[in-house]
């Protein structure tokens, strides 16, 4: 496909091939994102670069698929809901004052969900946040973002229990 500015290798890369995230699945040595933990249908990541505190990536872990609708009822039931947890677990750790989930995949085709924490004081409070808005110039520091991740893990863990 090369019109509408998909990319030329756009059926190879729904079909999985050479797909950045099932190599990345398992992994916390990723430059974008530490990993937090793993759940029943997905691995969650927290992203470095935000401007967002606890803006998370809920991926889909088993096989590659590109879209919800290619899982089976029982299969989407458990993504989805680990996606309302990982929101869930962001919300009563951070308090912000709207969540925002987006499942994109229009460059990279892999099931992921972007968990997208607003607050009051965001680049764009109370409507539609751009890419370039999301992302800081700098990684959050280390030891900040692993304690946040410890704590999102420790919050889903919990609420497994």
């Amino acid at each position: 496909m090369t019109h509408g500015g998909w990319p030329v290798d756009w059926n190879e890369r729904k079909a999985g091939a050479s797909c950045p995230i099932c190599a990345a699945l398992g992994s916390d040595a990723a430059d974008d994102a530490l990993l937090v933990t793993t759940l029943g249908s997905s691995e969650v990541r927290l992203e470095r670069r935000s401007r967002l505190p606890g803006y998370c990536i809920v991926i889909w872990r088993h096989s590659h698929v590109a879209e919800p609708s290619e899982l089976a009822p029982i299969d989407a039931s458990s993504y989805w809901s680990d996606v309302v947890r990982v929101s869930r677990a962001i919300e009563i750790e951070l308090q912000p004052v709207k969540m925002n989930l987006m499942t994109l995949g229009s460059w990279v085709p892999h099931l992921h969900t972007h968990v997208v924490p607003r607050y009051e004081d965001d680049p764009a409070p109370g409507g539609p946040i751009t890419w370039a808005d999301i992302f800081a110039d700098e990684p959050t520091p280390p030891i900040e973002l692993r304690a946040l991740a410890e704590r999102l893990a420790r919050r889903l863990g919990a609420e497994a229990s």
